[in-house]
């Protein structure tokens, strides 16, 4: 019974790695499966030990293959990119990510703490009437005076900003509608998409591809330097997540080495959904300086804040 078991979960980590590697997750229980891969692996220590056991010719050489196979997966979520030359006086844009949660118990709380963060950019997916009230009572609404909110009272998806709002657009993809906004920062005009696609559950995963891809197709077509922030539903090893990053995006956390951090579930997450992605254009570039997540009362999921440099061409060092 010990050498079935062993084998068949040893099989299904394979299967699980095949679908992440030919990128064809079909389903919640394989998105999330996929999605979660450098902790689904795990599993494969106590699957070794068992087939050392056993003394299987057959499950430890697959064993060893899957525990390199981690390694490989995990690595890159080491390993911090080095800052360009000038990053640390260039002028500077805090992008805070917040899901507030649409059912949260303590939304006064959470605004409080968002207050704290002193953001530049908020980007607050699930967004409600008694969300919106909450953040207006704690003060943001003076210290971020620039809005672009779709909808009065249902949920919706909230950019407030300490610059001016340009170019303020409210897209509509996916069954929801999206905010989009230009701010300036020191001479630089810097593109802002806030994205939240609806979650990859049963019906609704067709409109969670039909989100990242068209945010990857508005990416594609931009001149301007991007950040792309928010609630993704999304993790670095999902397809259409890295069909985001062919564009040239780079995910904050990545950037800094932090690629093991996770934001979902609140308590005791498991997958990375909360992002903030940059790319750099116009002859400007954006640098990661900081990026760490911070627990909000009553949500679900763990805010991210990160610090970015905007570095002119002129400011760019060797």
């Amino acid at each position: 019974m010990l050498r079935l078991l062993t084998a068949l979960g040893l099989a299904g980590l394979v299967a699980v790695l095949a679908v992440r590697l030919t990128g064809s997750e079909r389903g919640a229980l394989l998105v999330l499966l996929v999605g979660a891969l450098p902790l689904t692996l795990l599993a494969v220590y106590p699957l070794l030990a068992a087939a050392l056991w056993l003394r299987s010719r057959v499950l430890v050489p697959v064993g060893v293959v899957l525990v390199v196979a981690h390694g490989l997966v995990v690595a890159p979520d080491l390993r911090a990119e080095p800052l360009p030359g000038g990053a640390d006086a260039a002028p500077s844009l805090r992008v805070v990510v917040a899901n507030l949660y649409r059912l949260n118990p303590r939304p006064e709380q959470a605004a409080e703490v968002l207050r704290g963060l002193d953001a530049d950019v908020l980007v607050v997916p699930e967004l409600d009437a008694r969300g919106r009230a909450a953040l207006d009572a704690a003060g943001l609404a003076d210290d971020l005076p620039h809005t672009a909110v779709a909808g009065d009272g249902e949920e919706t998806v909230g950019l407030l900003s300490r610059l001016p709002l340009e170019d303020v657009v409210l897209r509509h993809v996916g069954a929801r509608v999206l905010p989009q906004a230009t701010v300036g920062v020191g001479g630089v005009r810097v593109r802002l998409l806030a994205v939240h696609p609806l979650p990859p559950l049963a019906g609704l995963e067709p409109l969670w591809r039909a989100t990242l891809a068209d945010t990857a197709r508005q990416v594609d077509a931009e001149g301007l330097p991007v950040v792309v922030a928010g609630d993704l539903n999304a993790d670095r090893h999902h397809a259409v997540f890295r069909g985001l990053l062919d564009t040239g995006l780079r995910d904050a956390h990545g950037e800094r080495g932090r690629g093991l951090a996770r934001t979902w579930p609140g308590r005791f997450p498991v997958l990375h959904l909360d992002h903030v992605l940059v790319r750099d254009g116009d002859g400007a570039s954006l640098a990661v300086l900081d990026v760490r997540e911070v627990r909000l009362p009553g949500s679900d999921h763990r805010t991210v804040v990160a610090d970015l440099a905007v570095l002119a061409a002129g400011d760019q060092a060797d």
